[in-house]
């Protein structure tokens, strides 16, 4: 039977916690040996040389990151790696294009994508909300953090993300209230346990 891979998505604004969640996956023999992770496409934006301020930076975006959800997948075809998680996905770029005020429409057209073709990729959805909503305390940015995102800039990009993935059929939303990071976490490793268990009874 041919393998099946679930892909699964970590979106949401900065701040939210996609990295600190990977760092604990990948520190637990538990998923380190079912899952493998995905960073950042955006990671490799900076030697290319194109301005974000640039339509081209996020079809960009888009390429890198379908190329490498799709190179993982071939590389982990005869592993026991069942599961690829993302940090982020092929559509959130288009939160990021609709911050500048261009058009969905024209997001699709220039990306030569739709928003079926997006879901359709993955799995799941899960929405850690940024620390900016609902647990602003624990939310910092420059020059305390890496993060150049205002606390009002966090939140705005949070709910552009939600605006773009809400309607995908697997989709999760954690947000801050009445949560510590544990108890966030906690919720986001039982959905992906859930997940896997459900890719297992497939094979």
């Amino acid at each position: 039977m041919e393998k099946i891979f679930k892909h699964i998505v970590l979106t949401g604004g900065p701040g939210g916690g996609k990295s600190t969640l990977i760092s604990e996956l990948l520190h637990d023999h538990f998923w380190s040996d079912q899952i493998v992770t995905l960073p950042e496409a955006i990671s490799l934006m900076s030697r290319t040389g194109i301005s974000s301020q640039e339509r081209l930076f996020q079809k960009v975006m888009v390429s890198f990151q379908i190329a490498l959800e799709d190179s993982l997948s071939n590389a982990f075809i005869d592993s026991p790696i069942t599961a690829i998680v993302c940090h982020r996905g092929s559509l959130d770029p288009l939160a990021y294009w609709l911050d500048r005020g261009w058009s969905s429409n024209e997001f699709f057209t220039f990306t030569n994508t739709t928003l079926e073709s997006h879901y359709k990729r993955y799995d799941a959805v899960i929405h850690l909300v940024t620390a900016a909503d609902g647990a602003i305390k624990h939310y910092s940015c420059w020059p305390d953090s890496h993060r150049k995102e205002k606390v009002e800039d966090a939140v705005r990009l949070d709910r552009l993300l939600s605006k773009v993935w809400r309607n995908h059929p697997a989709y999760y939303r954690l947000d801050n209230l009445g949560r510590d990071w544990e108890a966030k976490s906690l919720v986001a490793r039982t959905l992906l346990a859930g997940l896997l268990r459900k890719n297992q009874a497939r094979v």
